[in-house]
């Protein structure tokens, strides 16, 4: 048996057993286990291997199904599933319309690199010192070295400096080092900033590196800035690296003109669980309200003792001032000792604040749910030239289909052709026609020439439906013969006379009969109808007598529609 789950309803399918006695399934619904068997759990005994069984939305259910035979359920082919139908309420649409923030270019700062190494240059044209010292200070060993390189020739100087030093006492231990190296002529320099630091105590473990090389002219800019932290404690452990790259470019018509990139790399793991995450961002902008482009990437994991989460989310943004739209992708794989396992994929678009996408979620349950927020969903031949299947406007529109099996609430078909139609009896509610065979009808007598049983109207609650009767009457010797046609209908209180018309037929002469056509109709009310119609001879107009007629070429037609 395999089920296709609703918020509503589910679908089961059997797939038939071997067994030459078999007759048929029994299926029991409950919401505990094991099933209890009785008139209320009892969904379905019959010999269809396809059954749908109306359940509550967003419920755990148990379906104990089982085959049966002439002489009762074979429980040997007995066995239970457990299944979480749907909740009405969608998965992915919440998430899908929620606001999407659009990303912004990143924001470039002049680098320290600079400021630090023109504090290190002097006013020597020349100079190279290089010292070595160790001293106690306040109970703490230092020991320090210091190279300083420096050369200067009119407006061109570059220098060369780097700082070393190790302290230690009876807590901590600490050793560092600082390089710092430049060039510059007029407008035009370069600097290079190194510091690292190595330090260790009974609470820490510290490595940390950072280092910074920046060119520039002017206000003409490019740096690159790279840190890397390791810190270990009693809290937890830490490793970091934080990249940050950019090249500014200042035009005197569109004003600053700026790339730039930045990437955060964590790794940290304490008591509470772990944590890896990276952050790549790219922007570049023209001046600074034009033209941007800005990419972000964040992928992440997180494990602590309730679950684990793994999420990636790629965003991009273009546009310009206040007019932007960005598209995003988002994938996460959740699981949960509260909640269990889940997984989500959305992509989305925020064109000026209108958003739409479309996106695929499991939840803990199981159950599956594509969702799309669009204008216009279609699907196209691979060449394009037409859509066969298309969601416009609140309308599905398909070209051509091959339905196994419809379920149509209401219909408006204007070119039909069946090539086999079954129809249940007093299914159709309008255009309803009946037939009768010829009436002969003996002068002074009466004959009731059509009578039918009882048809619905509209929805067989309430309706309106017209009823029309045409005929034609044949006279039979002499002349100026007459009648009268009644029209009786009921609509379940008992038949009444609707409508009463009188028609007058002269012969040419007495060896030949004349033909006249006749139509009698009326309005009735009411949720179903049966119609009687009476042909009556007599002397009914003037210079007439009773003849005998032939009401022949009978139709009845109803039609009817709901109120």
């Amino acid at each position: 048996m395999t089920w296709f789950n609703g918020y509503d309803m589910v679908r089961f399918n059997f797939l038939k057993p071997d067994d030459t006695d078999w007759a048929g399934f029994c299926v029991w619904a409950d919401t505990q286990s094991p099933v209890r068997k009785d008139q209320i759990t009892s969904k379905y005994i019959g010999p269809n291997n396809e059954v749908s069984l109306s359940l509550l939305p967003d419920t755990d259910y148990f379906i104990t199904y089982a085959a049966y035979d002439a002489f009762g359920t074979d429980l040997l082919n007995e066995a239970t599933v457990q299944l979480h139908t749907l909740s009405e309420e969608s998965i992915l649409l919440p998430v899908l319309t929620e606001p999407l923030e659009h990303i912004a270019a990143l924001q470039v700062k002049s680098s320290t690199a600079f400021l630090k190494v023109a504090s290190a240059y002097s006013n020597n044209n020349h100079r190279a010192i290089e010292e070595l010292k160790t001293s106690i200070e306040d109970g703490t060993l230092v020991s320090s070295k210091v190279l300083i390189l420096e050369t200067r020739v009119d407006d061109a100087e570059s220098i060369l400096q780097l700082e070393q030093e190790t302290r230690a006492n009876a807590d901590e231990a600490i050793s560092q080092q600082v390089l710092l190296m430049g060039a510059r002529v007029d407008d035009a320099e370069t600097a290079i900033s190194q510091e690292l630091i190595a330090r260790a105590n009974a609470d820490e473990a510290l490595t940390e590196m950072n280092t910074q090389l920046a060119s520039r002219i002017g206000d003409n800019e490019a740096q690159f800035n790279d840190k890397i932290q390791n810190l270990v404690d009693a809290d937890g452990a830490l490793s970091q690296r934080i990249t940050d790259q950019s090249a500014v470019w200042n035009s005197d018509i569109d004003g600053k003109i700026t790339a730039a990139s930045q990437s955060i790399t964590t790794a940290y793991a304490d008591a509470d669980g772990a944590l890896s995450e990276r952050i790549d961002s790219l922007s570049a902008q023209m001046g600074d309200d034009g033209w941007m482009a800005a990419i972000e990437e964040v992928s992440r994991t997180i494990a602590d003792g309730d679950g684990a989460l793994g999420e990636r989310i790629d965003q991009i943004t273009a546009g310009y001032d206040d007019q932007l739209v960005s598209i995003q992708q988002s994938m996460s794989a959740q699981g949960s000792t509260v909640d269990g396992l889940s997984a989500q994929y959305t992509l989305r678009i925020n064109n000026n604040g209108r958003v739409s996408g479309f996106g695929l979620a499991s939840d803990p349950n199981g159950n599956s749910e594509m969702a799309f927020l669009a204008d216009r969903f279609l699907i196209a031949h691979a060449g394009g030239a037409e859509y066969p299947f298309e969601v416009v406007a609140g309308q599905v529109r398909i070209k051509e289909a091959v339905i196994e099996r419809a379920n149509i609430k209401g219909a408006q078909i204007d070119d039909l052709s069946v090539n086999t139609l079954k129809i249940a009896g007093g299914a159709i509610t309008a255009n309803q026609v009946a037939t009768a065979a010829d009436a002969y009808v003996l002068a002074n007598g009466s004959a009731d020439f059509i009578t039918t049983g009882f048809m619905t109207i509209g929805d067989g609650v309430f309706g309106t439906g017209t009823i029309d009767v045409s005929f034609t009457i044949d006279a039979t010797l002499e002349y100026d013969a007459s009648c009268q046609v009644l029209l009786y209908t009921d609509i379940g209180s008992g038949w009444m006379l609707n409508k009463q018309i009188t028609l007058g037929i002269s012969t040419d002469n007495g060896n030949t009969y004349s033909r006249y056509f006749g139509q009698v109709s009326t309005v009735v009310d009411g949720p179903q109808v049966r119609v009687l119609a009476r042909c009556v001879s007599g002397a009914f107009t003037p210079r007439s007598v009773a003849r005998n007629f032939y009401v022949r070429d009978i139709v009845m037609t109803l039609n009817g529609a709901k109120r």
